[in-house]
């Protein structure tokens, strides 16, 4: 049994369409704190399960039975996040799992301009401290992060970004969940960190020529303090360590954090990752 936790959010709806892809949905139990949100998975012959990561016993019983955790990034501030994936770990060791695999993410040091990667710094530490067998696939920036940026570049004909030149290496959520499959399923990747990063790097100063080729309007990039774009989630309503926290990522992205290509999506998915042009013209 195959068990995935934050099973409701983008990445884990997609990793469990991919895996009923494969006919494996009865394999597979989504653990996630409302579990009445997930009756069609059900449906479809998936565990639908409660669990909380706040909830040490509600991950036992979640675990139970099951030889691999695909351990999804929890949300909150770093201290928050690190407890809920201890809280994961020790129950995955408490339920006599075998191995997890964990969403990470690029570049997880504590001096990385992204606040939160102290969070993944810690958690991939835990886990190879910890005596279970893991895979950890450290994701890079999701195309869709930008989605609402796009959209408004369409209307206005800016593309507003930090760092306008840095390049990054964007991933699709299709990327990620395809490689998880990969891991779940393949042989070979016990204790082994994986670069989830796309084959080739794009700046915003691309995007805007690739948004402009695609629409027929021409989109300029525009280079933007991370102190707009904080002030911006602010306005939104949003708390302030999340405002600061995805401030500090986009502070990240501009400073060249995210650069970095890979080949581990094609090795682990078995195609190539996606390509931003594929991206953008799907979303428009």
């Amino acid at each position: 049994m195959i068990v995935i936790t934050a099973a409701s959010g983008k990445l884990g709806t997609t990793l469990a369409h991919s895996l009923k892809a494969k006919g494996l949905a009865r394999q597979v139990r989504l653990a996630v704190r409302s579990p009445e949100k997930l009756a069609d998975r059900a449906a479809e012959g998936f565990d639908v399960v409660a669990a909380d990561y706040d909830n040490p016993a509600s991950l036992k019983a979640a675990l139970a039975g099951a030889q691999t955790l695909a351990l999804i990034s929890g949300v909150g501030p770093n201290e928050a996040r690190i407890a809920q994936h201890h809280n994961a770990i020790e129950a995955a060791k408490a339920a006599g799992v075998a191995r997890i695999i964990y969403t990470s993410a690029t570049n997880p040091v504590g001096t990385s301009l992204f606040d939160w990667a102290k969070a993944h710094e810690a958690t991939e530490a835990e886990l190879k401290a910890s005596g279970l067998t893991y895979t950890i696939l450290r994701d890079n920036a999701y195309f869709s992060n930008n989605d609402a940026l796009f959209a408004s570049a369409r209307e206005s004909g800016v593309l507003a970004f930090t760092g306008i030149e840095a390049k990054v290496a964007y991933v699709a959520h299709q990327d990620v969940a395809d490689s998880i499959v990969g891991a779940l399923l393949g042989t070979g990747h016990d204790n082994k960190t994986y670069e989830i990063a796309g084959g080739q790097a794009w700046s915003a100063v691309e995007l805007a020529a690739i948004l402009t080729e695609l629409t027929g309007k021409e989109i300029k990039a525009l280079d933007v303090p991370v102190s707009a774009f904080e002030d911006h989630f602010r306005g939104m309503g949003m708390p302030e360590w999340l405002a600061t926290g995805i401030g500090g990522f986009y502070a990240a992205l501009g400073a060249g954090e995210y650069a970095a290509t890979s080949g581990d999506v094609a090795h682990l998915a078995g195609r190539p990752s996606t390509s931003a042009r594929d991206y953008l013209a799907s979303i428009l």
